[in-house]
């Protein structure tokens, strides 16, 4: 089990070392060597001082396991659970009413691996994808190694008598293996949630566009008619909008470029606090984004467009010495779920955007199908509009 906790300490590391923003590695190889350290102390137990011999190296096993569920938090950014700090504690208060009995320490630290394994699993389980999937595993192996850590603390509970002083026997010794086998899977399938988050990292990053950390064309493409198709099924409508920042030329030729980058970038920002989680935002033009609300009917949608259009028209930007005030216009549209295509919507919202701009820019328009002279066009082939 010692060669395990090495083995995945430097695996961890290794992937540390290509990735040090990612904190969650850090847990984890600390979860590994303190397993380790501690599995160690307790294997040189005799010859430790008395304060040494039981209480630290179970101690430090279990702070091990406790630090591999804090990382997977903060992997999965959420809040650091409290309740990793209750297998250390039920050992650490538990043990002094227990150490004078050998079975009542190992059903003891059985009782506390097993909490702390329990609250693993529950929380990887509720947290993963559906179907199987490295997560679902890593939470199949830490539930079942509850269940035998459980089983064999009531087992020594119940055998204290026949056990005495020690040694085990019988199906107790298996413990170590069953507890080596278990790390092992970890090790691989964490190996494997971890591939899949930096696969989907570097996804992510292909479909992003740099100046605006929105979504490239191809992102929001791709990831937009995904969004559709999972709502096909789903009664109700999806909503689409269309932005243009207002006479942008104009912004370029009389601040410079970088004026007209700082704006781009600003909008995005501003907008980004407008959204929600299930929106996706991307940049489709130079200074054109649009914004599918996957499940939200159009005035709902209105409301969103208001947001943004008026959280960029409310500040200037701030360019070096200069405050510029920039406005946008916006285009919206929706359709039924079961109906709904991406290329059509967008057409149709850019319809809706060059009547917002024909009617003196600064405003959103609303539009639920093409015109008739319009029909033919799609994204790629527009009808020309003023800046």
């Amino acid at each position: 089990m010692e060669a395990a906790c090495v083995m995945g300490s430097l695996m961890i590391f290794s992937l540390w070392l290509k990735d040090r923003h990612t904190s969650a590695h850090l847990w984890w190889i600390a979860g590994f060597l303190l397993f380790g350290l501690g599995l160690v102390l307790g294997s040189i137990r005799d010859h430790l001082p008395a304060l040494l011999n039981y209480p630290i190296p179970g101690l430090m096993a279990l702070l091990g396991v406790s630090a591999f569920w804090i990382g997977v938090r903060i992997f999965d950014r959420r809040p650091l659970p409290m309740l990793a700090l209750l297998p250390p504690a039920i050992w650490a208060l538990g043990l002094p009413l227990v150490f004078d009995s050998y079975p009542l320490r190992y059903a003891l630290f059985n009782l506390a691996i097993g909490t702390a394994t329990l609250l693993t699993g529950t929380d990887l389980w509720r947290h993963a994808p559906r179907g199987i999937n490295p997560r679902t595993c890593i939470a199949f192996v830490c539930l079942l190694e509850t269940a035998i850590s459980f089983s064999q603390g009531v087992a020594l509970i119940a055998m204290q008598d026949a056990i005495g002083d020690g040694p085990l026997f019988g199906w107790l010794t298996f413990a170590p293996f069953q507890s080596a086998v278990a790390l092992i899977a970890i090790v691989i399938f964490g190996l494997q949630m971890i591939s899949e988050r930096s696969h989907y990292r570097l996804q992510r990053l292909a479909m992003s566009d740099d100046l605006s950390g929105a979504l490239n064309r191809r992102g929001f493409f791709e990831l937009g008619e995904e969004a559709l198709s999972r709502q096909a099924d789903i009664p109700g409508e999806s909503s689409l909008i269309v932005f243009d920042i207002d006479r942008f030329k104009s912004i370029n030729d009389t601040y410079g470029h970088a004026a007209g980058d700082q704006t781009i970038a600003t909008f995005a920002k501003r907008a980004a606090t407008v959204l929600r989680s299930d929106d996706l935002f991307g940049r489709i033009g130079g200074e054109e984004f649009a914004l599918l609300l996957p499940g939200t009917p159009a005035d709902i949608g209105e409301t969103i467009a208001e947001r943004i259009r008026l959280a960029l028209a409310d500040e200037p930007v701030e360019c070096d010495a200069h405050r510029i005030a920039v406005t946008t216009s916006a285009g919206l549209t929706s359709a039924p779920n079961h109906t709904a295509q991406l290329d059509r919507m967008i057409a149709t919202a850019d319809a809706a955007l060059y009547e917002a701009k024909r009617q003196g820019r600064n405003r959103v328009k609303v539009l639920q199908s093409l015109p008739s002279g319009l029909r033919h066009l799609t994204p790629i082939a527009r009808a020309p509009r003023k800046a």
